[in-house]
C-alpha cells in the first residue's frame, strides 16, 4: 500500500488535484503506528516486523512531507 501510494505521490506532487485526495491524517496516523510497530519489532527480535515498519515508516513520511509541502504552495 505505502510504495504504490508514494510513487504516486512523488510523481503528481506540483498536481494540487490529484493530491487532494491523500489525508495526511491518516498517513500521520499510520506514522504513529508504525513507529510503535517498529520498537513492538524490535523489542520482540521479530526482523521481519521491524524491516517492514521502517519501509513504511519512510514512505508514510514521505508522503506527508511531499503533500503537505503541496498545500503550503497553494
Amino acid at each position: 500500500m505505502w510504495l504504490p501510494q508514494g510513487r504516486r505521490v512523488i510523481s503528481h506532487r506540483n498536481d494540487r488535484e490529484v493530491l487532494a485526495g491523500v489525508s495526511v491524517v491518516a498517513y500521520g496516523t499510520g506514522f504513529v503506528f508504525n513507529a510503535l510497530l517498529l520498537v513492538y519489532g524490535i523489542g520482540t527480535s521479530a526482523i521481519p516486523v521491524a524491516a517492514a515498519a521502517c519501509v513504511n515508516l519512510v514512505m508514510s513520511s514521505l508522503i506527508v512531507i511531499v503533500v503537505s509541502r503541496s498545500r503550503e504552495r497553494a
